[in-house]
């Protein structure tokens, strides 16, 4: 004789089936978010590299030499610092391929002179997917200012 079969304990198809669309929903509606906020963080990252690397220009001119050049290159949504006295790069960046550069009063290369004040002051403007940044280099001493549009 057979022994009676005590209740098997599970999941039934439809609770199944539920939780895994249920699942499904909150994937669909938080990875795009996830995306966004990623690429929220580049870009700040991206634009304090920038502000940065500018500085640092401005800093090895004054305490070296002024013959350190920041080119920026639009077509090649790019940027190094160039010392012209060594006929050497220091560094050399990319922005990412989605971002648009546009020099608007801006003119390349952007040098400073021995006391640290820009020799071409003027405004470029750079947009990413989301955002849109001002970029002033002003007269004088004056830092670089970022404002987001």
């Amino acid at each position: 004789m057979l022994a009676p079969r005590k209740h098997q304990r599970g999941y039934t198809l439809a609770e199944v089936i539920l939780v895994l669309t249920a699942f499904s929903i909150l994937t669909i509606i938080f990875v795009p978010l996830q995306s966004k906020a990623i690429q929220h963080i580049e870009t700040k990252q991206y634009i304090a590299q920038f502000k940065e690397d500018v500085l640092l220009a401005q800093q090895l001119t004054m305490t070296d030499h002024p013959s350190y050049w920041l080119m920026i290159r639009p077509a090649q949504k790019d940027y190094y610092l160039y010392d012209y006295q060594q006929k050497k790069t220091i560094f050399h960046r990319e922005f990412p391929p989605y971002w648009k550069l546009n020099l608007q009063s801006l003119t390349t290369p952007v040098r400073f002179n021995s006391q640290g004040t820009l020799r071409n002051p003027g405004t470029m403007r750079i947009s990413s997917p989301h955002t849109a940044y001002k970029i002033t280099f002003p007269f004088g001493k004056s830092r670089v200012t970022i404002n987001e549009q």
